[in-house]
């Protein structure tokens, strides 16, 4: 019986396999834990990204002099193409900011690419005028030069109709850890599991408007867990010294333990969405399959994910209104058929699919 000829397949872009940061490095590591046989990887990790565990069977990990993240990243894209672009069937980039370089290197040989635009970067205020051009300048080239995958269907909005891009919606996947109980040591790493508690997971971007969150629970009866990147950035470390003085606000500068972040997620009261610029939310779908009810700030990107379950709130004063009128919210659950949405088999199948 002939054997099956094995699609070689890059990914570029994330911090690499078994990273913690965010969405891409989770989706990385599913799809390398739970590929086909017909399928092997090449997966680039950023210079600071440790080895957990060995890589599985058919995924092959390549080691970058640079970090994925700040000024480092455009080499470590650039870089990361250029070392695979001849010896892989199809370039899987995470971010369109290395594919200026496609261009040059498909005069020599045309490959597949497809890109994983994740937000639009543009539209985020964390940059200046310059690389907001240079990330609209790359958009362009995706869509001309790849297959784009979009996170949430919101962003069909910046797909010319009729033109000639090609594209396909596919989201994050959720996975919860329930392996983990509230035990004694549980409760004394994290005194709040003993208590009703509302939960917000976030990276400390103005974006998503943790500030704000934070400032519209002090003067309400309720606590509030915060987990964030905190201590990554000037914003955050504003947050941090403003906000952690106060008994009903509970923040948490970084949890990537997954069992004990999934019984954080799993014993919350209900969960507080904050993101403004964000795709489909991983902290989001997350908690859509730990089935706890959600409010949502209202945006596009939120009621689609959502499917327009839970609760949406325009501003903080109305957030503060709803819990404050509302002490069971169990109504606001996600149903079980908006988390299959969401199981990572399907969203590795869909992506295998691509290629």
């Amino acid at each position: 019986m002939d054997r099956i000829k094995k699609k070689k397949i890059a990914i570029i872009g994330s911090h690499g396999l078994y990273a913690k940061y965010g969405g891409w490095d989770q989706l990385v590591n599913n799809l390398a834990e739970k590929k086909s046989d017909e399928v092997e990887y090449i997966i680039f990790n950023s210079s600071d990204t440790e080895y957990v565990k060995p890589a599985p069977d058919g995924v092959e990990v390549k080691k970058m002099i640079f970090k994925a993240a700040g000024y480092q990243g455009f080499f470590y894209d650039f870089y990361s193409i250029l070392l695979c672009y001849f010896k892989v069937d199809v370039l899987v980039l995470l971010g369109a900011q290395g594919m200026p370089i496609i261009p040059l290197l498909s005069i020599f040989k045309k490959k597949t690419i497809i890109t994983n635009i994740g937000g639009i970067e543009w539209e985020r205020p964390k940059y200046n005028k310059i690389i907001k051009s240079y990330f609209r300048y790359c958009f362009r080239l995706a869509k001309k030069r790849s297959t784009l995958i979009l996170d949430n269907e919101h962003y069909k909005k910046f797909i010319p109709k009729g033109g000639e891009a090609n594209y396909k919606i596919i989201p994050y996947g959720g996975e919860i850890d329930d392996s983990l109980s509230v035990t004694n040591e549980m409760i004394e790493k994290y005194p709040f599991l003993e208590e009703d508690y509302f939960l917000s997971i976030s990276r400390s971007l103005k974006d998503n408007m943790i500030a704000e969150l934070c400032e519209s629970f002090i003067n309400l009866n309720q606590k509030l867990v915060l987990i964030s990147n905190l201590s990554r950035s000037e914003y955050g470390l504003k947050v941090l010294k403003k906000y952690s003085g106060y008994k009903n606000i509970v923040l948490i500068d970084g949890l990537y333990n997954k069992p004990e972040l999934d019984l954080v997620r799993r014993k919350c009261k209900a969960y507080i969405h904050t993101h403004t610029l964000c795709g489909t939310a991983p902290s989001l779908v997350e908690m859509i399959i730990s089935g706890r009810p959600i409010l949502s700030i209202d945006i596009p990107q939120n009621r689609y994910t959502l499917e327009n379950e839970g609760r949406f709130y325009k501003n903080f004063e109305e957030l503060s209104t709803i819990i404050k009128d509302n002490n069971d919210l169990t109504s606001l659950s996600p149903s079980e058929s908006l988390q299959e949405n969401y199981y990572w088999e399907k969203i590795v199948n869909d992506y295998e699919a691509l290629y």
